[in-house]
């Protein structure tokens, strides 16, 4: 349903997929099974090489699953995940069971911790060399992925991360508009205790790209990222005025925009690699 898409699902991609063989790195799918019986299907490519090599995790925006066939369609078209895959990275198309009207369920979460244990234990994946990138809602994963003990990623990416999620401030899809717009009223002393204690767990750095058209600037500037870096952890920011959200995507915005994402992506994560992407 609509309303528990997020970015990317209604949003038109506007940059094309970066070119690289099926043949030598074919679309494969992987069943997942969450530690509560859960399951579900993701999709994943590899570079042709004769080594294990660093992985990104990529996880969508919005609330709600993505069907099989979306998925092995990210895997095969979508401009970003793609764009690792050609810089020598196992890219892999990943999705959560849908939250449904409890945005504080536990469900995506565990889903994504066991879609990383079991990239870890791919053939092709150096295990100490799994990245997550997220948007907006998988954005939000990402950042409760990052203090995570049975997902323990090297770093974190997140696109404009729906933090009403992480603080708690969104109680039901009823209150999504409003929780970006309210927040200050509804952040009770409860749940900041409880974003601190999310917070002090974080143990891999962190890079977050941001717009500045879409709602979630504020809360993600005047009480996230604060939070954040009040905490000593590591987090760098990088601002993209004028962009929609999605962008990290490719959706809605330019290739120039998205090449800027990808780079400073990279040069974020290659000095923290025990391996290096296969190159050509």
């Amino acid at each position: 349903s609509r309303s528990t898409r997020g970015d990317g699902s209604n949003e038109k991609a506007t940059v094309a997929p970066a070119k690289v063989s099926e043949e030598d790195s074919p679309v494969k799918t992987l069943e997942i099974t969450a530690s509560d019986g859960y399951q579900l299907e993701i999709a994943y490519r590899a570079p042709k090489a004769d080594r294990p090599l660093p992985a990104v995790v990529f996880i969508h925006g919005g609330l709600g699953q993505r069907k099989p066939r979306e998925i092995v369609a990210n895997a095969k078209s979508n401009a970003t995940q793609t764009r690792f895959l050609a810089a020598g990275y196992v890219a892999v198309s990943s999705t959560f069971r849908t939250y449904g009207d409890e945005p504080q369920s536990r469900g995506p979460i565990l889903d994504s911790v066991a879609v990383v244990q079991a990239v870890k234990k791919l053939p092709e994946v150096d295990p100490e060399s799994v990245v997550i990138f997220g948007g907006s809602g998988g954005g939000n994963i990402a950042l409760e992925l990052a203090g995570n003990k049975d997902a323990s990623p090297l770093a974190v990416v997140a696109g404009e991360p729906a933090t009403v999620l992480f603080t708690g401030v969104m109680t039901g899809i009823a209150n999504r508009e409003s929780s970006m717009k309210d927040f200050p009223s509804l952040y009770t002393d409860e749940l900041r205790e409880a974003t601190e204690k999310k917070i002090a767990a974080i143990s891999c750095p962190i890079l977050i790209h941001h717009g500045d058209t879409h709602p979630l600037k504020r809360i993600n500037f005047e009480l996230v990222f604060p939070a954040i870096q009040k905490a000593g952890k590591e987090i760098v920011i990088k601002q993209y005025p004028g962009e929609d959200h999605g962008f990290y995507w490719g959706n809605r915005t330019s290739e120039e925009t998205l090449n800027s994402v990808i780079n400073s992506t990279l040069e974020f994560i290659e000095p923290l690699l025990k391996s290096k992407p296969h190159s050509e």
